[in-house]
Protein backbone atom coordinates (compact mmCIF):
# COMPACT_ATOMS: atom_id res chain seq x y z
CA UNK A 1 0.00 0.00 0.00
CA UNK A 2 1.23 3.49 -0.77
CA UNK A 3 -0.49 5.35 2.04
CA UNK A 4 1.30 7.72 4.35
CA UNK A 5 -0.80 6.02 6.99
CA UNK A 6 -0.66 2.27 7.49
CA UNK A 7 -1.76 -0.30 10.06
CA UNK A 8 -1.17 -0.55 13.97
CA UNK A 9 -3.51 -1.91 16.61
CA UNK A 10 -5.98 -0.95 19.31
CA UNK A 11 -9.09 -2.47 20.86
CA UNK A 12 -12.47 -1.07 21.88
CA UNK A 13 -15.29 -3.00 23.51
CA UNK A 14 -18.19 -2.39 21.16
CA UNK A 15 -20.74 -1.64 23.88
CA UNK A 16 -18.76 1.49 24.69
CA UNK A 17 -19.73 2.97 21.38
CA UNK A 18 -23.26 3.60 22.61
CA UNK A 19 -22.02 6.21 25.08
CA UNK A 20 -18.66 7.65 24.13
CA UNK A 21 -17.96 11.31 24.70
CA UNK A 22 -15.88 13.09 22.10
CA UNK A 23 -12.28 13.72 23.08
CA UNK A 24 -8.72 13.93 21.80
CA UNK A 25 -5.99 11.44 21.14
CA UNK A 26 -5.11 9.37 24.26
CA UNK A 27 -5.13 12.33 26.64
CA UNK A 28 -8.69 13.03 27.69
CA UNK A 29 -11.15 11.77 30.25
CA UNK A 30 -13.97 9.62 28.92
CA UNK A 31 -17.44 9.12 30.34
CA UNK A 32 -19.81 6.36 29.40
CA UNK A 33 -23.54 6.52 29.78
CA UNK A 34 -26.58 4.60 28.72
CA UNK A 35 -27.73 5.80 25.35
CA UNK A 36 -29.74 4.15 22.66
CA UNK A 37 -29.11 3.82 18.99
CA UNK A 38 -31.54 5.33 16.58
CA UNK A 39 -31.59 2.07 14.62
CA UNK A 40 -32.82 -0.06 17.53
CA UNK A 41 -31.38 -1.91 20.53
CA UNK A 42 -27.95 -3.53 20.46
CA UNK A 43 -27.26 -6.74 22.37
CA UNK A 44 -23.65 -7.91 22.70
CA UNK A 45 -22.20 -10.85 24.60
CA UNK A 46 -18.70 -9.43 25.00
CA UNK A 47 -16.47 -12.50 24.97
CA UNK A 48 -16.19 -15.84 26.74
CA UNK A 49 -15.65 -14.70 30.34
CA UNK A 50 -12.39 -16.64 30.57
CA UNK A 51 -9.20 -14.82 31.61
CA UNK A 52 -8.12 -14.95 27.97
CA UNK A 53 -11.18 -13.49 26.26
CA UNK A 54 -9.62 -12.88 22.85
CA UNK A 55 -6.37 -13.06 20.93
CA UNK A 56 -4.87 -10.88 18.21
CA UNK A 57 -2.22 -12.10 15.77
CA UNK A 58 -0.07 -9.80 13.63
CA UNK A 59 2.32 -10.78 10.83
CA UNK A 60 5.78 -9.26 11.30
CA UNK A 61 7.50 -9.18 7.94
CA UNK A 62 10.26 -6.74 8.87
CA UNK A 63 12.89 -9.38 9.70
CA UNK A 64 14.51 -12.55 8.39
CA UNK A 65 12.79 -14.75 9.25
CA UNK A 66 9.44 -13.08 9.71
CA UNK A 67 7.09 -14.13 12.50
CA UNK A 68 3.55 -14.03 13.85
CA UNK A 69 3.20 -11.87 16.97
CA UNK A 70 0.53 -12.69 19.55
CA UNK A 71 -1.52 -10.55 21.97
CA UNK A 72 -4.06 -11.48 24.63
CA UNK A 73 -7.13 -9.64 25.92
CA UNK A 74 -7.66 -10.31 29.64
CA UNK A 75 -11.11 -9.20 30.83
CA UNK A 76 -10.76 -10.60 34.35
CA UNK A 77 -8.65 -7.69 35.54
CA UNK A 78 -9.84 -4.15 36.15
CA UNK A 79 -9.27 -2.45 33.85
CA UNK A 80 -9.00 -5.20 31.21
CA UNK A 81 -5.69 -5.38 29.34
CA UNK A 82 -4.50 -6.18 25.84
CA UNK A 83 -0.83 -7.16 26.04
CA UNK A 84 1.74 -9.44 24.47
CA UNK A 85 0.81 -13.06 25.16
CA UNK A 86 2.75 -14.59 28.07
CA UNK A 87 5.36 -17.25 27.23
CA UNK A 88 4.44 -16.91 23.56
CA UNK A 89 6.92 -18.27 21.02
CA UNK A 90 6.42 -16.50 17.66
CA UNK A 91 6.43 -19.02 14.80
CA UNK A 92 8.84 -18.25 11.96
CA UNK A 93 7.47 -17.16 8.59
CA UNK A 94 9.13 -16.27 5.24
CA UNK A 95 11.80 -13.56 5.21
CA UNK A 96 10.69 -9.94 4.88
CA UNK A 97 7.13 -10.95 3.95
CA UNK A 98 4.13 -9.56 5.86
CA UNK A 99 1.82 -11.97 4.08
CA UNK A 100 -1.28 -11.18 2.06
CA UNK A 101 -4.01 -11.81 4.59
CA UNK A 102 -5.01 -13.74 7.71
CA UNK A 103 -8.08 -15.71 8.72
CA UNK A 104 -9.28 -17.72 11.71
CA UNK A 105 -11.51 -20.78 11.35
CA UNK A 106 -13.76 -22.08 14.15
CA UNK A 107 -11.75 -20.03 16.69
CA UNK A 108 -9.25 -22.92 16.51
CA UNK A 109 -7.09 -22.47 13.40
CA UNK A 110 -5.08 -19.53 12.03
CA UNK A 111 -4.08 -19.28 8.36
CA UNK A 112 -2.00 -16.86 6.35
CA UNK A 113 -0.50 -16.93 2.87
CA UNK A 114 2.88 -15.65 1.66
CA UNK A 115 3.41 -14.62 -1.94
CA UNK A 116 7.22 -14.63 -1.76
CA UNK A 117 7.26 -18.41 -1.30
CA UNK A 118 3.83 -19.36 -2.65
CA UNK A 119 2.88 -21.04 0.62
CA UNK A 120 -0.04 -21.18 3.05
CA UNK A 121 0.82 -21.54 6.73
CA UNK A 122 -1.64 -22.97 9.24
CA UNK A 123 -1.57 -23.18 13.04
CA UNK A 124 -3.75 -24.52 15.83
CA UNK A 125 -4.60 -21.81 18.38
CA UNK A 126 -4.10 -22.97 21.97
CA UNK A 127 -6.33 -21.93 24.84
CA UNK A 128 -3.42 -19.76 26.06
CA UNK A 129 -2.93 -18.08 22.67
CA UNK A 130 -0.03 -20.27 21.56
CA UNK A 131 0.36 -21.38 17.95
CA UNK A 132 1.25 -24.92 16.83
CA UNK A 133 1.70 -25.76 13.15
CA UNK A 134 -1.02 -27.99 11.72
CA UNK A 135 0.06 -31.17 9.99
CA UNK A 136 1.78 -30.64 6.61
CA UNK A 137 2.02 -26.86 7.10
CA UNK A 138 3.25 -24.89 5.22
CA UNK A 139 1.38 -25.88 2.06
CA UNK A 140 2.92 -25.15 -1.34
CA UNK A 141 0.16 -23.76 -3.52
CA UNK A 142 1.96 -24.43 -6.82
CA UNK A 143 5.56 -24.39 -8.08
CA UNK A 144 4.91 -21.10 -9.93
CA UNK A 145 2.84 -19.51 -7.20
CA UNK A 146 5.61 -17.30 -5.86
CA UNK A 147 6.62 -16.03 -9.30
CA UNK A 148 4.00 -15.68 -12.01
CA UNK A 149 1.09 -15.86 -9.59
CA UNK A 150 2.34 -13.91 -6.59
CA UNK A 151 -0.28 -12.78 -4.10
CA UNK A 152 -0.52 -9.01 -3.81
CA UNK A 153 -0.77 -6.83 -0.70
CA UNK A 154 -4.42 -6.26 0.11
CA UNK A 155 -6.95 -6.93 2.84
CA UNK A 156 -9.50 -9.76 2.93
CA UNK A 157 -7.74 -11.89 0.33
CA UNK A 158 -7.66 -14.72 2.87
CA UNK A 159 -11.09 -15.48 4.36
CA UNK A 160 -13.21 -18.38 5.59
CA UNK A 161 -16.89 -19.16 5.31
CA UNK A 162 -18.96 -18.50 8.48
CA UNK A 163 -18.81 -22.17 9.49
CA UNK A 164 -15.01 -22.16 9.25
CA UNK A 165 -14.98 -25.24 7.02
CA UNK A 166 -13.60 -23.54 3.91
CA UNK A 167 -10.60 -21.29 3.25
CA UNK A 168 -10.65 -18.89 0.28
CA UNK A 169 -7.54 -17.19 -1.08
CA UNK A 170 -7.64 -14.61 -3.87
CA UNK A 171 -4.73 -14.67 -6.32
CA UNK A 172 -4.31 -11.08 -7.48
CA UNK A 173 -2.07 -11.63 -10.48
CA UNK A 174 -3.44 -15.01 -11.53
CA UNK A 175 -7.06 -13.76 -11.41
CA UNK A 176 -8.18 -16.93 -9.69
CA UNK A 177 -9.44 -18.13 -6.31
CA UNK A 178 -8.00 -21.04 -4.36
CA UNK A 179 -10.47 -22.94 -2.18
CA UNK A 180 -9.55 -25.47 0.53
CA UNK A 181 -11.60 -27.65 2.82
CA UNK A 182 -10.49 -27.35 6.46
CA UNK A 183 -10.18 -30.70 8.21
CA UNK A 184 -11.03 -31.46 11.82
CA UNK A 185 -7.36 -31.02 12.80
CA UNK A 186 -6.90 -27.89 10.65
CA UNK A 187 -5.33 -29.58 7.63
CA UNK A 188 -6.12 -28.18 4.18
CA UNK A 189 -7.37 -30.14 1.17
CA UNK A 190 -7.81 -28.41 -2.18
CA UNK A 191 -11.39 -28.44 -3.45
CA UNK A 192 -11.93 -30.20 -6.77
CA UNK A 193 -11.48 -27.63 -9.53
CA UNK A 194 -9.42 -25.21 -7.40
CA UNK A 195 -8.13 -22.70 -8.33
CA UNK A 196 -11.28 -21.30 -9.92
CA UNK A 197 -10.90 -18.64 -12.64
CA UNK A 198 -12.13 -15.17 -11.70
CA UNK A 199 -13.38 -12.56 -14.18
CA UNK A 200 -10.86 -10.05 -12.80
CA UNK A 201 -8.19 -9.70 -10.15
CA UNK A 202 -9.92 -10.42 -6.81
CA UNK A 203 -9.65 -7.67 -4.20
CA UNK A 204 -11.76 -7.58 -1.05
CA UNK A 205 -13.55 -10.91 -0.56
CA UNK A 206 -16.51 -11.76 1.65
CA UNK A 207 -19.25 -14.33 1.97
CA UNK A 208 -22.86 -13.64 2.73
CA UNK A 209 -23.77 -14.23 6.36
CA UNK A 210 -25.04 -17.76 5.68
CA UNK A 211 -22.02 -18.88 3.67
CA UNK A 212 -24.01 -19.55 0.49
CA UNK A 213 -22.22 -17.08 -1.77
CA UNK A 214 -18.74 -15.61 -2.24
CA UNK A 215 -18.36 -12.01 -3.44
CA UNK A 216 -15.28 -9.95 -4.28
CA UNK A 217 -14.50 -6.55 -5.71
CA UNK A 218 -12.22 -5.53 -8.55
CA UNK A 219 -10.01 -3.47 -6.24
CA UNK A 220 -7.45 -1.27 -7.94
CA UNK A 221 -4.13 0.02 -6.60
CA UNK A 222 -5.48 3.51 -5.92
CA UNK A 223 -8.15 2.30 -3.46
CA UNK A 224 -11.02 2.21 -5.89
CA UNK A 225 -13.20 -0.57 -7.23
CA UNK A 226 -15.06 -0.94 -10.50
CA UNK A 227 -17.25 -4.06 -10.24
CA UNK A 228 -18.36 -6.96 -8.04
CA UNK A 229 -18.23 -10.66 -8.88
CA UNK A 230 -20.15 -13.42 -7.17
CA UNK A 231 -20.07 -17.22 -6.95
CA UNK A 232 -22.35 -19.73 -5.29
CA UNK A 233 -20.52 -22.03 -2.85
CA UNK A 234 -21.14 -25.74 -3.24
CA UNK A 235 -22.32 -27.90 -0.35
CA UNK A 236 -22.35 -31.61 0.46
CA UNK A 237 -20.21 -33.65 -1.91
CA UNK A 238 -19.45 -30.42 -3.81
CA UNK A 239 -18.39 -28.50 -0.70
CA UNK A 240 -16.47 -25.40 -1.72
CA UNK A 241 -16.95 -25.74 -5.47
CA UNK A 242 -17.51 -22.26 -6.96
CA UNK A 243 -20.10 -21.59 -9.65
CA UNK A 244 -20.56 -18.12 -11.15
CA UNK A 245 -23.77 -16.35 -10.14
CA UNK A 246 -26.04 -15.45 -13.09
CA UNK A 247 -25.28 -11.97 -14.52
CA UNK A 248 -21.99 -11.82 -12.52
CA UNK A 249 -19.85 -9.77 -12.61
CA UNK A 250 -22.10 -6.88 -11.62
CA UNK A 251 -20.99 -3.79 -13.53
CA UNK A 252 -22.11 -0.17 -13.46
CA UNK A 253 -21.94 2.91 -11.20
CA UNK A 254 -23.95 1.14 -8.47
CA UNK A 255 -21.27 -1.54 -8.15
CA UNK A 256 -18.12 0.61 -8.08
CA UNK A 257 -17.16 -0.67 -4.61
CA UNK A 258 -13.74 -0.92 -2.94
CA UNK A 259 -15.06 -3.26 -0.22
CA UNK A 260 -18.24 -5.22 0.44
CA UNK A 261 -19.06 -7.15 3.62
CA UNK A 262 -21.86 -9.58 4.45
CA UNK A 263 -24.05 -9.31 7.56
CA UNK A 264 -25.28 -12.27 9.64
CA UNK A 265 -28.76 -12.78 8.16
CA UNK A 266 -27.39 -13.38 4.66
CA UNK A 267 -29.83 -10.84 3.21
CA UNK A 268 -27.46 -7.94 2.54
CA UNK A 269 -24.00 -6.77 1.56
CA UNK A 270 -22.73 -3.41 2.85
CA UNK A 271 -20.25 -1.58 0.63
CA UNK A 272 -17.96 1.44 0.47
CA UNK A 273 -16.18 3.09 -2.45
CA UNK A 274 -13.09 3.55 -0.27
CA UNK A 275 -12.18 7.01 -1.53
CA UNK A 276 -10.13 9.55 0.45
CA UNK A 277 -8.68 12.95 -0.30
CA UNK A 278 -5.17 11.85 0.61
CA UNK A 279 -5.19 9.04 -1.95
CA UNK A 280 -7.78 9.84 -4.60
CA UNK A 281 -8.17 13.60 -4.23
CA UNK A 282 -11.87 12.95 -3.81
CA UNK A 283 -14.20 11.42 -1.24
CA UNK A 284 -17.49 9.57 -1.19
CA UNK A 285 -19.25 10.06 2.13
CA UNK A 286 -21.70 7.20 1.80
CA UNK A 287 -22.35 3.57 2.59
CA UNK A 288 -24.20 1.33 0.15
CA UNK A 289 -26.47 -1.64 0.83
CA UNK A 290 -27.17 -4.45 -1.62
CA UNK A 291 -29.89 -7.07 -1.25
CA UNK A 292 -28.98 -10.69 -1.99
CA UNK A 293 -31.48 -12.86 -3.88
CA UNK A 294 -31.53 -15.95 -1.69
CA UNK A 295 -32.02 -18.42 -4.53
CA UNK A 296 -29.52 -17.04 -7.04
CA UNK A 297 -27.12 -14.72 -5.20
CA UNK A 298 -27.83 -11.82 -7.58
CA UNK A 299 -27.32 -8.49 -5.81
CA UNK A 300 -29.31 -5.25 -6.20
CA UNK A 301 -28.72 -1.89 -4.54
CA UNK A 302 -31.26 -1.12 -1.81
CA UNK A 303 -32.58 2.43 -2.06
CA UNK A 304 -30.33 5.47 -2.07
CA UNK A 305 -26.85 5.66 -0.57
CA UNK A 306 -26.66 6.19 3.20
CA UNK A 307 -24.74 9.39 4.09
CA UNK A 308 -21.74 9.23 6.45
CA UNK A 309 -19.80 11.99 8.18
CA UNK A 310 -16.47 10.93 6.70
CA UNK A 311 -15.52 9.03 3.58
CA UNK A 312 -15.24 5.38 4.73
CA UNK A 313 -12.10 3.65 3.50
CA UNK A 314 -13.11 0.36 5.15
CA UNK A 315 -15.89 -1.19 7.21
CA UNK A 316 -16.36 -3.82 9.90
CA UNK A 317 -19.65 -5.69 10.24
CA UNK A 318 -20.83 -7.72 13.22
CA UNK A 319 -21.09 -11.34 12.12
CA UNK A 320 -22.57 -12.93 15.27
CA UNK A 321 -26.19 -14.08 15.27
CA UNK A 322 -28.36 -11.05 15.99
CA UNK A 323 -25.51 -8.62 15.33
CA UNK A 324 -26.54 -5.44 13.52
CA UNK A 325 -23.58 -3.05 13.86
CA UNK A 326 -21.54 -1.60 11.00
CA UNK A 327 -18.42 0.48 11.71
CA UNK A 328 -16.50 2.68 9.29
CA UNK A 329 -12.84 3.75 9.33
CA UNK A 330 -10.69 5.98 7.15
CA UNK A 331 -7.85 8.42 6.64
CA UNK A 332 -8.03 12.11 7.43
CA UNK A 333 -7.78 14.69 4.66
CA UNK A 334 -4.01 15.13 5.07
CA UNK A 335 -3.34 11.39 5.10
CA UNK A 336 -1.29 11.70 8.30
CA UNK A 337 -3.95 10.44 10.70
CA UNK A 338 -7.35 8.79 10.89
CA UNK A 339 -10.93 9.92 10.93
CA UNK A 340 -13.09 9.13 13.93
CA UNK A 341 -14.81 5.75 13.64
CA UNK A 342 -18.52 5.83 12.86
CA UNK A 343 -21.18 3.32 13.89
CA UNK A 344 -24.46 2.35 12.22
CA UNK A 345 -27.11 -0.31 12.68
CA UNK A 346 -28.66 -2.19 9.78
CA UNK A 347 -32.37 -3.02 10.01
CA UNK A 348 -34.19 -6.09 8.72
CA UNK A 349 -35.10 -4.07 5.62
CA UNK A 350 -31.51 -2.98 4.93
CA UNK A 351 -31.79 0.56 6.31
CA UNK A 352 -28.67 2.01 7.96
CA UNK A 353 -29.11 4.32 10.97
CA UNK A 354 -26.37 6.17 12.86
CA UNK A 355 -25.70 5.18 16.47
CA UNK A 356 -26.08 8.03 18.98
CA UNK A 357 -22.92 10.15 19.47
CA UNK A 358 -21.30 8.68 16.37
CA UNK A 359 -18.67 9.50 15.07
CA UNK A 360 -16.40 8.69 18.04
CA UNK A 361 -13.27 10.82 18.26
CA UNK A 362 -11.65 8.51 20.79
CA UNK A 363 -11.70 5.79 18.12
CA UNK A 364 -9.62 7.66 15.54
CA UNK A 365 -6.70 5.23 15.59
CA UNK A 366 -6.96 3.13 12.47
CA UNK A 367 -8.02 2.59 8.90
CA UNK A 368 -9.41 -0.92 9.46
CA UNK A 369 -11.51 -2.73 12.03
CA UNK A 370 -12.65 -6.22 13.00
CA UNK A 371 -15.20 -7.70 15.38
CA UNK A 372 -14.54 -10.87 17.31
CA UNK A 373 -16.87 -13.81 16.72
CA UNK A 374 -19.07 -12.93 19.73
CA UNK A 375 -19.64 -9.43 18.38
CA UNK A 376 -18.73 -7.92 21.74
CA UNK A 377 -15.25 -6.62 20.94
CA UNK A 378 -14.19 -4.27 18.18
CA UNK A 379 -10.53 -4.14 17.17
CA UNK A 380 -9.05 -1.26 15.19
CA UNK A 381 -5.76 -1.33 13.31
CA UNK A 382 -3.68 1.69 12.33
CA UNK A 383 -0.24 3.27 12.29
CA UNK A 384 1.46 6.48 11.14
CA UNK A 385 4.75 7.26 9.45
CA UNK A 386 7.29 8.88 11.76
CA UNK A 387 10.71 9.81 10.27
CA UNK A 388 10.27 7.29 7.44
CA UNK A 389 9.29 4.50 9.86
CA UNK A 390 5.76 3.23 10.31
CA UNK A 391 4.98 3.42 14.04
CA UNK A 392 2.41 1.02 15.48
CA UNK A 393 0.56 1.40 18.78
CA UNK A 394 -1.20 -1.32 20.74
CA UNK A 395 -3.92 0.21 22.93
CA UNK A 396 -6.93 -0.94 24.93
CA UNK A 397 -9.77 1.25 26.20
CA UNK A 398 -11.48 0.16 29.42
CA UNK A 399 -15.18 0.83 28.92
CA UNK A 400 -16.23 -0.03 32.46
CA UNK A 401 -14.18 2.52 34.37
CA UNK A 402 -14.28 4.93 31.44
CA UNK A 403 -10.58 5.77 31.55
CA UNK A 404 -8.44 4.68 28.61
CA UNK A 405 -5.16 2.94 29.40
CA UNK A 406 -1.96 4.37 28.00
CA UNK A 407 -0.68 2.78 24.79
CA UNK A 408 1.99 0.13 25.09
CA UNK A 409 5.51 0.94 23.80
CA UNK A 410 5.58 1.63 20.10
CA UNK A 411 6.21 -1.28 17.77
CA UNK A 412 7.67 -1.25 14.26
CA UNK A 413 6.40 -4.57 12.97
CA UNK A 414 3.38 -4.44 10.76
CA UNK A 415 1.50 -6.66 8.40
CA UNK A 416 -1.75 -8.44 8.19
CA UNK A 417 -3.67 -9.18 11.35
CA UNK A 418 -6.69 -10.99 12.74
CA UNK A 419 -8.66 -11.03 16.00
CA UNK A 420 -10.42 -14.04 17.50
CA UNK A 421 -12.21 -15.13 20.64
CA UNK A 422 -10.32 -17.68 22.72
CA UNK A 423 -11.07 -21.33 21.73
Amino acid sequence: MTMRVRTGLMLIVATAMMGLASCGHYTCGVTFGNSTCSGGPISLSGGSGSPDAAFVFVADGTASPGSIQGYTLDTNVNPPTLTATNSYIPPATPNLDSGMGMAVAQKKFLYTAFGSTGQIYGWTIGTNGSLTAVQASPYLVSPAFGTSSTFGFDTHRVITNPAGTLLFIGDEFGSQIYVYQIGSAGGLTAVTGSPFPAPFSPGYMTTDGLGSFLYFTDSLANHTGTEIAGFSIGTGSNLGVLTAIPTSPFVGPSFNMWQVEGEPTGKFLIGTKGLSDSVNQQEDKNLYVFSIAQASGVITQVGAASPTTYSPMSIAVQSNAGGNLVYTFGYDVAGTGFNAAEAYTISSSGTLSAVNQSPFSIAALGSEGQFDQSGGFLFEYGGIFNTNTVIYNLTFFDVVAGAPTLPTPEQTYGGFWVATDAP
